[in-house]
């Protein structure tokens, strides 16, 4: 065993007494955090920046600077200072429900309300459960109180997260009951409650109580409400209500529709009408026009006909006129004719005709002559062949002098 010398065993208690001293005497404040530091003598002293502080043997507090209640679905993935599964509340009509969502609360700056708020509460855990925890579910529960399940559900959510903040950071609305008269469903029949309800100041705002975060400095710097559940029996009458209001709406809708259509059927009956009416006033129109057409066709052909009958009399007064010239000419053409040919016959006896007539007669004679055998050619007896020669010749000047005769042909050459 080996033997340690007293000297070195003094050295070693000694420094081991110089470090816890040293500890003792000392301290670290960390970011984010702020230390309440009592002193043996009693003085309190709060060290808000990061780095060392005197503590001389006193006792340190440490504090966060941000406080954080999560109260979401979900647990949360980083430190909080506090964590629980919603907070529940109980609305106006009896319904309860759970909120969920998350906070940040910022805890005072200056050194006074700090060391207030340590005093009342001595620790980071005191402020968080009996300050902060029960403020915001005081908040919450108030604010379920001025509305009914179903309005939670439906048309008040953003005023719901409102309410809720206002009430958180500034303090409890101050309310006040008033009387509501609405129909029990269960029975029908009208109901008269008492419900609590704002009350609003002269300049139009909410009137608060005093807040106990106000009074300790906190401050209330995010807010947010992240989902609504309900309990089973506020969801089933939250439903069956809304089945009936859309049962309503609907009913509404098909007579507002029904309503719809008969106007439209009205408006389109009288469309119709106007249609037909109109249709016969285009008939009627086309007939006009037809009408006058024909009228202005048979004007025209008329006009025509007479243009055409008052050219056919002038074209037959021309004819007339040109037969009267006609005639006129051919009569005096015969006229004229008839005294040349008077005058010929006149001058000369109507030689030149009386000879062509005569030639053309004893031409006849002539022919009529040759075709006869005036010489037999069986003779019987004395008979000269001489006699019928001087009897052919004695026939044709006797036909020769009946025609001169006839014809007051004079052939003798006057001197």
């Amino acid at each position: 065993m080996i033997k340690i010398p007293a000297k070195l065993t003094f050295l070693g208690l000694l420094s081991a007494a110089g470090i816890v001293i040293l500890f003792m005497a000392f301290g670290i404040n960390n970011a984010g955090h702020r230390t309440v530091v009592q002193y043996p003598t009693g003085h309190l002293y709060v060290k808000f920046s990061p780095g060392i502080y005197p503590q001389l043997f006193g006792t340190a507090e440490i504090y966060r600077d941000v406080i954080t209640f999560d109260y979401d679905k979900e647990d949360s993935d980083v430190g909080s200072s506090i964590d629980q599964l919603g907070i529940s509340v109980r609305y106006q009509d009896g319904g309860t429900g759970t909120v969920y969502g998350k906070a940040r609360f910022s805890l005072p700056s200056d050194e006074e309300t700090m060391l207030h708020l340590h005093k009342a509460f001595r620790s980071n855990r005191g402020v968080s459960e009996k300050l902060i925890k029960s403020v915001t579910e005081e908040g919450m529960n108030l604010t379920a109180g001025l509305m009914s399940s179903e309005e939670a559900y439906a048309e008040k959510r953003s005023i719901f997260t409102q309410w809720s903040s206002q009430q958180i950071s500034q303090g409890k609305f101050q309310t006040k009951l008033e009387k509501v008269s609405t129909v029990d469903e269960s029975t029908g029949k009208t109901v008269t409650k008492n419900i609590p309800v704002i009350s609003y100041g002269a300049n139009g705002l909410p009137v608060h109580l005093d807040s106990d975060l106000e009074d300790y400095g906190i401050s209330v710097n995010g807010f947010q409400i992240t989902d609504w559940d309900f309990e089973p029996k506020t969801l089933q009458q939250i439903a069956t209500k809304r089945e009936a209001t859309m049962a309503i709406i609907t009913a509404i809708a098909n007579a507002e529709r029904a309503k719809q259509d008969a106007i439209t059927s009205e408006e389109q009956g009288k469309a119709n009408v106007m249609t037909a009416k109109y249709q016969k006033e285009v008939v009627k129109e086309q007939a006009v026009v037809d009408a006058q057409r024909e009228k202005e066709v048979a004007v025209i052909d008329a006009e025509k006909n007479v243009e055409v009958a008052r050219q056919q009399k002038l074209e037959a007064e021309q004819k007339k006129l040109s037969a009267i010239e006609y005639k006129q000419e051919q009569i005096l053409r015969g006229e004229g004719d008839g005294a040349y040919k008077r005058l010929v016959i006149e001058a000369d006896g109507a030689l030149q005709q009386k000879l062509e007539t005569y030639e053309r007669v004893m031409g006849r004679f002539a022919s009529a002559i040759e075709k006869q055998k005036w010489v037999p050619e069986v003779q019987m007896g004395s008979s000269s062949s001489q006699d019928g020669g001087s009897s052919a010749m004695t026939l044709i000047e006797m036909m020769s002098v009946k025609a001169a005769k006839d014809l007051s042909l004079d052939l003798k050459v006057k001197k």
